[in-house]
């Protein structure tokens, strides 16, 4: 992998990890509102799913970049989260564009 790719998916992993973050805080859970309680689970639901889709990123990026399959990374998380996928193909083109 040319070092450009590796700094857009270096980029590409701090902002997922951000997304995460923000969806681990608890936007206004009350016990005694339901609809606040699928809120959480829905964001329960997407953290996990990010966590599965990117956790062997940064040991691919370093450790074995030659394993790395680009395209089935991008066909697996426009599979699994086609909203997500957008945005974050944007933003790793984005930052290719920049290097």
């Amino acid at each position: 992998m040319d070092r450009p790719n590796e700094k857009a998916y270096t980029y590409l992993f701090y902002c997922v990890l951000l997304d995460i973050r923000s969806a681990s805080y608890p936007h206004g859970v009350k016990w005694w509102n339901p609809v606040s309680w699928v809120q959480a689970r829905k964001d329960r639901a997407e953290i996990n799913t990010l966590a599965d889709l990117f956790h062997n990123l940064p040991d691919l990026l370093v450790n074995r970049p030659d394993d790395f399959d680009e395209a089935w990374f991008w066909m697996r998380l426009r599979e699994r989260m086609p909203g997500k996928y957008e945005v974050y193909h944007r933003i790793f083109n984005e930052k290719l564009k920049e290097s």
